[in-house]
């Protein structure tokens, strides 16, 4: 297999270790990637451009219109998992309360529409839940930090809507004429488009960690190694809920709402630990349980695989009747 192949096969086969490993090269090598990040903004036009020749308009407006599961995905991720993700770290760990708080009450990451697919779960699906979720956050965050807390978090709600407009809306409107008037070509190199969304997104993640964690520490005892394998069992029964929690939807829809909930926005965690809470030193701590949150990703892979098969049904035998001349 050529070099090149084998690149491209890597990237399609494992985007969740592009995801993981971009963590750790940006906590580890910050000098390298941290003069990547003033560029952030245009990596994530990049990747949602390319990530929106793939999508269907048409599965899109369907999507959007059931209100039901729109309110019940986003009321379960901005009201209910931060009050569950904060709550036992509260009682037993309360170093780490805060910032499985902020990471919690984070809306769904904007990049969510790179892995989905990989899922065997609805890139559209993905990106409505992205857009509801990151539309109702402004709101949801300081109202939820307030409440559990007693602090006020102000959310930059008009950048954060700029943002969305121009990391989102106007890529997937240039997407979609580019899609009408280049059919063809853009089918012909799909598998491109893939890749070139991957890389750009591991080098944004890198970038943003790089920026955040630059000469900060942590240190990590064996009773705080117990709090986070005990929290990433619960996030997994966490997910389990999510999975469940809208019946009626296929297995493959009800993996894309599960991973959503999850699957949170890391820049913006990254960036309230930073500006608001710097002092507690809560940032080193943030990128520690987002590789965990990662680590979820695979085993619900597997999962969803498995639940898309569905139960293997072994074919009806008729009963034997001997055999007799007439």
């Amino acid at each position: 297999m050529h070099w090149m192949d084998r690149i491209k096969h890597f990237l399609a086969e494992n985007q969740i270790m592009v995801v993981l490993l971009a963590l750790i090269l940006g906590f580890f090598f910050p000098t390298i990637f941290k003069p990547i990040a003033p560029y952030g903004s245009w990596l994530l036009i990049l990747i949602f451009f390319t990530s929106s020749l793939r999508l269907s308009l048409d599965e899109l407006k369907n999507y959007a219109k059931d209100w039901k599961m729109v309110a019940l995905t986003s009321a379960f991720m901005l009201v209910f998992l931060p009050v569950a993700m904060w709550l036992p770290p509260r009682i037993f760990a309360p170093d780490w309360a805060l910032p499985f708080l902020i990471v919690g009450a984070m809306p769904t990451g904007m990049t969510i529409a790179l892995i989905a697919e990989y899922f065997g779960g609805k890139t559209t699906l993905a990106l409505v839940i992205t857009a509801a979720t990151s539309l109702l956050a402004p709101f949801s965050v300081p109202l939820v930090f307030q409440f559990l807390i007693g602090q006020t978090v102000p959310i930059p709600t008009l950048k954060l809507f700029t943002d969305l407009l121009i990391t989102i809306v106007l890529p997937f409107i240039a997407a979609s004429y580019v899609q009408r008037r280049a059919k063809k070509f853009v089918k012909r190199h799909d598998v491109w488009w893939r890749q070139i969304s991957v890389i750009a997104f591991g080098v944004l993640i890198a970038a943003i960690v790089a920026d955040t964690t630059a000469g900060s520490t942590v240190t990590i005892g064996w009773d705080e190694a117990g709090i986070l394998i005990v929290m990433l069992i619960y996030m997994g029964g966490l997910t389990w809920l999510a999975y469940k929690m809208t019946w009626w939807r296929t297995a493959s829809e009800k993996a894309t709402i599960a991973l959503c909930m999850i699957y949170m926005n890391n820049t913006l965690a990254l960036f309230i630990g930073n500006r608001y809470f710097s002092e507690q030193g809560v940032v080193p701590r943030l990128v520690i349980i987002l590789i965990i949150v990662n680590a979820l990703l695979p085993p619900l892979r597997m999962v969803a695989k498995r639940e898309a098969k569905g139960p293997t049904k072994k074919p009806k035998q008729l009963p034997l009747r001997p055999f007799s001349l007439p």
